[in-house]
């Protein structure tokens, strides 16, 4: 199953993700694309990916090497993650590694925080900064492989339903306790081919992620603005909560994750939704005082997320920061002329720090005096065991 060929290829999509910040759903899902639906090879080259890019720094500790991201140093991390994780291997890629309890001894002996979660050490001195003594539980948590749920459509069938037809395909699922519509599986099943999912009956979509659209609340009939849409997994929930009756109007910067969000509305069956690219200040400007309820998910570090997207934590430096954070406080000053008199705002990021939360709104309240605040919260991913989420939600008085 392993061979040097899919070697080399991991190792030149890890150095893409780290050195081009490349995504990397986006290097599994194009290094998938050849490989038959059930072949071996799949689960694998996901798992490895995401385990190298999770645990990088402690892979290059526990081999005794210097850190670095060219392919040979990248190739090293690779096969010592299959050293560690007992995968058969050639002696072609066996050679160099040192043995399995060698490598297990350092493994479990990291020399610094930073090292024991992988993450670069000026990120780790503004986590503890941002989160003090939750830190260490938090990033402990964010390094661990994410849980699986799924989002019933609610417009194509019940919660219920769909847990009998995983069932019935070998997959075990159960409810989920933080959103109505969501199902926890208890392994890693290839969901995607599944015929409920070509039917439109789910998207794969975190627990936290779909209280969202709840705490918005949009009623059938209600004219929506979801102004940070990318590529819709809220869009389409607040769809199905609206019954498919009304209208939303999906904004984003990005046209081409608008494409996907109508390629995602067709297959669930939804059509109140209209996408627009902002192109200018004037698609904004056009939309004043009509939403009754308004939805920003606000670009962020997206530390909320690292447990599946832990290329995140490569992919940010200490200058993003104070740059999102002024992007975001943008976003909202610019937006909120969108929403009508009575109507109301929810404002979120994926976030695990309060200068991308909290902050927020100390600000806000100073620079709006027409916002009232209703309520505001967070997902903890140690507490909860799902994404990290900021939200809040306020009415426009």
């Amino acid at each position: 199953m392993v061979t040097p060929h899919l070697h080399k290829q991991l190792a030149r999509g890890i150095a893409g993700i780290l050195n081009e910040r490349r995504h990397g759903d986006r290097v599994i899902e194009r290094m998938l694309r050849p490989l038959p639906l059930h072949a071996p090879q799949r689960a694998l080259v996901a798992e490895t990916v995401y385990g190298v890019v999770r645990h990088l720094r402690r892979l290059f500790w526990a081999l005794g090497k210097q850190e670095a991201f060219d392919l040979e140093h990248i190739g090293a991390c690779i096969r010592a993650w299959w050293v560690l994780h007992e995968v058969p291997l050639p002696p072609t890629l066996r050679r160099g590694i040192p043995p399995r309890q060698q490598l297990l001894a350092r493994w479990e002996h990291p020399p610094s925080r930073a090292v024991r979660y992988s993450i670069p050490d000026w990120l780790d001195q503004y986590g503890a900064a941002q989160c003090a003594e939750r830190w260490e539980a938090i990033l402990a948590s964010l390094n661990k492989p994410p849980q699986l749920v799924l989002r019933t459509n609610t417009l194509q069938t019940s919660r219920s339903e769909l847990v009998r037809l995983l069932e019935n395909s070998g997959i075990a699922a159960t409810a989920h306790p933080f959103a109505p519509e969501a199902i926890l599986l208890e392994r890693y099943a290839n969901v995607f081919a599944l015929e409920p999912f070509h039917a439109g009956m789910f998207e794969m979509q975190d627990a936290a992620s779909q209280a969202m659209a709840h705490i918005l609340d949009p009623a059938p009939g209600m004219r929506v603005v979801d102004a940070c849409a990318g590529s819709g997994g809220k869009t389409l929930h607040l769809a199905a909560l609206m019954q498919n009756k009304g209208k939303i109007i999906a904004l984003d910067i990005a046209a081409w994750k608008l494409t996907e969000l109508r390629r995602r509305a067709a297959r669930a069956g939804v059509s109140i939704i209209e996408t627009r690219p902002i192109t200018s200040t004037k698609t904004i400007k056009r939309l004043d005082g009509t939403a009754e309820r308004l939805l920003l998910d606000l670009p962020c570090s997206g530390s909320g997320v690292w447990r599946r997207n832990p290329d995140g934590k490569w992919h940010l430096g200490p200058e993003d920061l104070p740059r999102l954070q002024t992007q975001q406080r943008d976003i909202v000053q610019r937006y909120l002329s969108m929403l009508a008199p009575g109507g109301r705002v929810l404002l979120c990021t994926c976030s695990i720090f309060p200068d991308e939360g909290e902050r927020h709104l100390e600000w806000l309240v100073q620079r709006c005096p027409q916002m009232r605040m209703l309520a505001h919260g967070r997902f903890d991913p140690a507490e909860h065991s799902t994404d990290g989420f900021f939200w809040a939600l306020l009415l426009r008085e």
